[in-house]
């Protein structure tokens, strides 16, 4: 038997409130790897200046010496390579006093905001290093073949050619996900257990490893040209060299300078009775050494 006076959600319609959660879902951030490892110059320019000039000098000849002939004289010219450090990034949001009143105070919609903004600025750096990858001389593999075996040799082998130290700790292959997870992992000699214990896809991740050289996985890992290709790398750190400029602090609501050179400030705006939050970043990338990264080019 129903009674059709027992009270239904339909009946209650007008009194059941839709609730907000307490939590709010952010955007996952990505890790940002380059600025990590290329070398940083940022400091030389602590004092001001936004262009960097480095030395670099190649390598002399030996002369045979004859008896009592004199010494033959060589020159080493040095060239210069050039940073300069110009590129201005921000991001800006703004918050009225009325509509952050209103705004559930669980959500911290500002500092949330500021912290995305800052994360977004310091990508930009971060894109901006890994598309130097494309311009390194010494290239191995296709935009339309996956990574073989034989190209992840062929850069070591380059790159040594090249008499850079690949095993001095400051060396790395820089790969997308997608070529690191899809092709790499696809390769038998490092993703079975009986090859590579430590690298057992059912139980482990596996290490970021390959012939000892640690490998960083970046989204930011650039598109070949109009193709579906991918610019991955083997690069020495000092292959690539980048800078930011201090930007100092001073926010009505304050401010903050991260450690990749973002800085993220508040200000209050009395004509609109509202905060604005700005992250911004001024960088400089260059090619420092063509001969210290092989490219790696793989399918996407």
């Amino acid at each position: 038997m129903v009674d059709s006076n027992i009270y239904t959600r339909t009946d209650l319609a007008n009194v059941i409130p839709a609730v907000w959660g307490q939590r709010y879902n952010d955007y996952f951030k990505d890790g940002l790897e380059a600025g990590k490892f290329f070398t940083d110059r940022s400091s030389e320019l602590a004092n001001g200046g936004d262009v960097l000039y480095t030395p670099s000098y190649s390598a002399m000849s030996s002369s045979a010496k004859a008896t009592q002939a004199t010494v033959t004289l060589t020159q080493a010219d040095p060239t210069k390579v050039t940073l300069t450090v110009q590129t201005h990034r921000e991001i800006s949001f703004m918050i009225e006093d009325i509509d952050a009143a209103r705004v559930k105070s669980s959500y911290v919609v500002m500092d949330a905001q500021a912290r995305d903004a800052g994360h977004e600025i310091a990508a930009s750096l971060e894109s901006a290093i890994l598309a130097l990858f494309s311009g390194f001389t010494g290239t191995v593999g296709a935009s339309t073949t996956a990574l073989a075996d034989s190209d992840i040799l062929s850069a070591i082998s380059q790159l040594e050619t090249n008499k850079v130290p690949v095993y001095s700790g400051q060396v790395a292959f820089f790969m997308h996900p997608a070529v690191f997870w899809t092709q790499v992992q696809a390769i038998d000699k490092f993703s079975l257990a009986v090859n590579s214990p430590v690298n057992d896809p059912t139980a482990l991740k596996p290490k970021g490893m390959l012939y000892g050289i640690p490998v960083y996985t970046s989204p930011y890992i650039s598109y070949v040209s109009s193709t579906t290709g991918r610019y991955n790398a083997l690069a020495h750190k000092d292959a690539i060299h980048f800078a930011t400029l201090a930007l100092g602090k001073g926010g009505s609501k304050g401010s903050m300078t991260g450690t990749s050179g973002v800085r993220v400030q508040a200000n209050y705006v009395p004509e609109y009775l509202a905060t604005l939050v700005t992250a911004d970043i001024v960088y400089g990338v260059c090619e420092n050494r063509n001969e210290a990264g092989i490219t790696i080019i793989t399918k996407a």
